[in-house]
């Protein structure tokens, strides 16, 4: 994730303004008379400019100092007078209650005295100079502000459209502060309203003389108030004013259809120009028109990672990605780590109702004496890059891939010289982002606490260690000590790093080379596949669009069976990336409990090089038996995958414990493995993957919980893996979660649900909700784990998960509701939300236990499967597949019949992901390896593992 950090409100609430205006006092008298000095702004505009700059001290000096005033408080509490009488009543008590205020008001008393800094310097040795320091830039920074306005005011009416008049207000603090306290501000002049960038503002003139030069001559180009731009910008020296572009949204379909080619337009020119960075924050969707407002980030360079130590296949695929459009920042990203996991930041997503909530650190009691530092989780903010106020990104996909291949030719028509077109940067400043702001903060919130202001230079040691083994997972990154030194001396005053450099002719040449070597069918469908990033994978993915197959029928079913097997398993072979050592991975879109991503495959069953390589196994089994038509390289493709599968667990962390996404999907993938070929090494490999499941964090810290993601998901690999080996120890590891479970479930006259981050209130279904764990539990209640009473409690606990979700069934509609906040439709019939992963479950259960309600479940899934009827994506989780699957298992409808729509469909229109339209995806249960390996289970004599049971 690029230059962005978690938008918002301000860190902590306002509790120690008190203290805070205290500190503050003097460096507001200081910025009060170097404004007198400036007799072209009047007094009232004077006035205006102090509040501004005074405001915005306070709102950092308070950020920085809260902690330390916290950890001050409670040692007035626990050692000062007013203690004593306060620990006495209990904590609920009236007296209690008001001892705690008192000792609140008695600390902001004695913080808000004149001197308090002084009596901590032993403490905090370097305090008083590095508050100085930040209130002796942010001085200085409002000052130099204020003489470039009063200096530049004349010249501002182009941008204003009339002359700017007196100055109103001003708001500092728009963005990151770099060199000094310098922030980007926007100012409110009675002739309208500019924003101020204290930084050189050549190329944002540059690039809007690129794009007028672009726009002449463009076949069917948009009207000159409908095309893509860049504010009007005043260039001084050093720093420049731009014209202010309030958000709007579209009035109407038209506006909107025009917004999402626009937003292509903008991938092709920023991937001409090696743009970056362009994330939600800096860009403003001014109805159909989406303006760059920051385009500081251009001719951009990437570093070469070194060798990833999991085949060349994947350094290759990684290497290619890193050169498309991706980098651009404006196709949708999910984050990792803990402040932006799953968050997309990017200019064409991050969607309201598509975000993750964030972590949020918070005072808890604040006015009493226990008051403390608490992480709260919040929404994101929307920002003002969308054109709606509930985009409809998706049924737009097809205008932003027009617009990249419409911009593109143009840039690429005979004739054009793009050395040309570019040259008019040279001579400008530019920015690189050579590490996460993200980081940046978090390192400087770790320079402002109590602990490293009182023992400063150990902090700074740490952030040099901390930034020396960022770099080395971050090629490009600053590792020398006085780069690195550097940094951490503008951490230290609240500043976020900068690196910039002047455009020359050698940048120049090196974009142009590096866009003339683009593979356009690529970056294409790397468009297409991180489109999907912005809705997250809980929430309703693009409208579904029933097709059925028409006139679909069994006619030489077996030989239309073998050829259509044989053709998607080459597709599958041919979009391959292979490496010169005979390493082969994939590019697609990836799943992971935060969402949607494009990405080199990670190791999981989902949507994983699992999943791929167990689907070839399959097909070389099938073609030794007999059953499916040899087709050349598919075992080279194996073998490649294979070794990247081992070397991808063995390197990269592991994200879950789920049986789709984490640790049990590897488990099960090997046990997989072991069946169709029979190597006794891979029973021995799916052992060793099990160790992640004998607690630790992946089990006892799993807040995901279903089958899918979370630790719900391990217990039938376990189960298995215990019967194939005869290890009882994988018994235990299955009890302990089993416990779990027990633990996590929230119980009430409904039922049993178990609230996951992502759906707090519990939902129902296979994949993520109360059927899958209920599921789970029954089976562990069938094996030898445990004692007999703990196998009684997991199924009383089960049997409530299933009046849970059969507290959700409706009659009327013959289907169980969907409770998910924003899914697109009341009722579902796929694997992972809906009535077709119920029924499979149900029926396995029946078949183990004879319980006729089981039956009976099995028996209402499938009339619901049967009346909603085929023509949805060719995908196990939530397509046809899964529904072929579950209807072929249950013996609804002739078999001959089922197949026949699955044939015919796939002849007809197929294959269809579901995901991103025609996006290409290896996977096996959202993409082309569930395609071949339901072609393989739909002969007779087939005998391959089954997924979507962990069978």
């Amino acid at each position: 994730m690029a230059n962005a950090v978690v938008p918002g409100a301000p860190e902590e609430t306002e509790h120690f303004a008190r203290p805070v205006r205290s500190i503050a006092r003097p460096w507001r008298d200081q910025l009060a008379r170097a404004l007198a000095e400036l007799p072209s702004l009047d007094a009232t505009e004077r006035d205006v400019i102090l509040e501004a700059g005074h405001t915005a001290l306070l709102r950092s000096l308070h950020a920085k100092l809260s902690r330390l005033f916290l950890i001050e408080l409670h040692a007035l509490r626990l050692s000062g007078p007013a203690a004593g009488a306060g620990a006495a009543p209990g904590p609920g008590s009236a007296s209690g209650s008001e001892s705690g205020r008192a000792i609140w008001d008695a600390f902001v008393e004695q913080a808000g005295a004149e001197g308090y800094l002084d009596g901590l310097s032993d403490r905090y040795p370097n305090l008083a100079r590095r508050i100085a320091t930040v209130a002796r830039l942010s001085v200085t920074a409002t000052a130099e502000f204020a003489e470039r306005l009063a200096a530049d005011r004349d010249l501002l009416a182009p941008l204003l459209g009339a002359p700017a008049g007196r100055v109103r207000a001003v708001a500092f603090g728009a963005g990151d502060s770099h060199h000094g306290g310098l922030t980007v501000s926007r100012v409110d002049f009675a002739g309208g309203t500019v924003m101020y960038k204290p930084r050189p503002s050549e190329a944002d003139v540059a690039l809007g003389a690129l794009l007028d030069d672009l726009f002449t001559g463009l076949p069917g180009a948009p009207a000159p108030d409908r095309r893509i731009r860049v504010p009007a910008t005043l260039a001084r020296d050093g720093y420049g004013w731009a014209e202010f572009i309030g958000h709007r949204y579209c009035a109407d379909g038209a506006e909107l259809a025009v917004f999402y080619r626009n937003l292509g337009h903008w991938l092709a020119v920023l991937r001409f120009t090696g743009g970056t960075d362009m994330h939600a924050e800096n860009m403003i969707a001014a109805g159909p028109v989406p303006v760059i407002v920051d385009a500081e980030t251009l001719f951009d360079a990437p570093a070469p990672f070194p060798p990833s130590g999991r085949g060349d296949a994947v350094d290759v695929a990684a290497a290619a990605i890193r050169r498309t459009v991706l980098r651009t920042g404006l196709l949708p990203v999910r984050g990792t780590g803990f402040a932006l996991g799953g968050v997309d930041i990017s200019g064409i997503g991050a969607l309201p109702g598509q975000q993750p909530l964030i972590p949020h650190p918070v005072i808890a009691d604040g006015g009493t004496a226990t008051a403390r530092f608490e992480v709260d989780l919040v929404a994101m903010p929307v920002a003002g890059n969308h054109p709606a106020a509930t985009p409809v990104l998706s049924t737009y996909w097809d205008r932003v891939l027009a617009g990249f291949r419409e911009m593109t030719a143009h840039l690429r028509r005979p004739g054009l010289d793009p050395h040309r077109l570019l040259a008019r940067f040279e001579g400008a400043r530019a920015r690189r982002i050579l590490r996460p702001t993200q980081a940046y903060v978090d390192i400087g919130r770790m320079l402002w606490h109590p602990a490293s202001l009182h023992d400063e230079a150990a902090a700074v040691e740490r952030a040099r260690d901390i930034l020396r083994r960022n770099a080395d997972a971050l090629p490009g990154a600053p590792t020398d000590r006085a780069t690195i030194d550097g940094e951490i001396a503008d951490l230290l005053v609240g500043d976020v790093p900068m690196f910039n450099f002047t455009v020359d002719a050698a940048a120049v040449r090196a974009t142009v080379e590096d866009w003339r070597d683009a593979d356009l069918a690529f970056e294409e469908s790397v468009i297409q596949d991180a489109l999907v990033g912005a809705y997250l994978n809980e929430r309703s993915l693009p409208a579904r669009v029933q097709e059925a197959a028409h006139a679909p029928h069994a006619r030489d079913r077996e030989r239309r069976r073998r050829e259509l097997a044989a053709r998607m398993v080459r597709r599958l072979s041919d979009g391959a990336v292979r490496g010169e050592d005979g390493t082969v991975t994939w590019i697609s879109p990836v799943f992971s409990p935060a969402g949607w991503s494009i990405r080199v495959l990670p190791a999981d069953l989902y949507t994983g090089q699992g999943g791929v390589a167990l689907t070839l196994a399959e097909y070389a089994c099938e073609v030794r038996a007999g059953r499916a038509d040899e087709v050349p390289g598919v075992r080279e493709t194996f073998e490649g995958a294979l070794r990247v599968l081992i070397s991808t667990e063995d390197r990269t962390p592991t994200p879950s414990a789920g049986a789709f996404s984490g640790a049990a999907s590897q488990v099960w993938t090997w046990l997989a493995l072991h069946r169709v070929l029979g190597d006794d090494w891979m029973l021995e490999r799916a052992a060793e993957r099990a160790l992640l499941l004998t607690g630790g964090p992946l089990v006892d810290e799993d807040v995901e919980v279903d089958l899918l993601n979370g630790v719900a998901g391990a217990v039938v690999p376990l189960l298995d893996l215990a019967t194939a080996t005869g290890q009882t120890r994988w018994l235990d590891a299955a009890a302990h979660i089993g416990h779990r479970l027990g633990k996590l479930a929230v119980s009430d006259t409904g039922g049993a649900r178990w609230p996951t981050r992502l759906n707090p209130e519990g939902i129902g279904g296979f994949a993520h909700g109360a059927t899958g764990i209920g599921w789970a539990l029954t089976r562990l209640a069938l094996s030898e784990a445990g004692s007999a009473a703990e196998r009684d409690d997991w199924n009383r606990l089960a049997a409530r998960a299933f009046a849970f979700q059969e507290s959700l069934y409706r009659p009327a509609d013959g289907n169980w509701l969907d409770v998910r906040v924003g899914a697109e439709e009341d009722f579902f019939t796929s694997w992972c939300h809906g009535s077709a992963g119920i029924g499979i479950g149900m029926l396995d259960l029946h078949r183990r236990t004879g319980d006729p309600a089981h039956l009976d479940m099995a028996r209402r899934a499938a009339g619901a499967c049967a009346a909603e009827g085929f023509g949805w994506s060719h995908t196990l989780c939530h397509g046809d597949l899964g529904l072929w699957e579950f209807l072929t298992s249950i013996g609804s409808g002739d078999a001959r019949d089922l197949d026949a729509e699955i044939l015919s469909g796939l002849e007809q229109r197929g294959p269809v992901g579901g995901l991103a339209r025609e996006a290409f995806s290896p996977s096996l249960m959202s993409g082309l390896a569930g395609v071949v390996h339901t072609l393989l289970r739909m002969h007779p004599d087939a005998d391959l593992p089954n997924p979507l049971l962990l069978d």
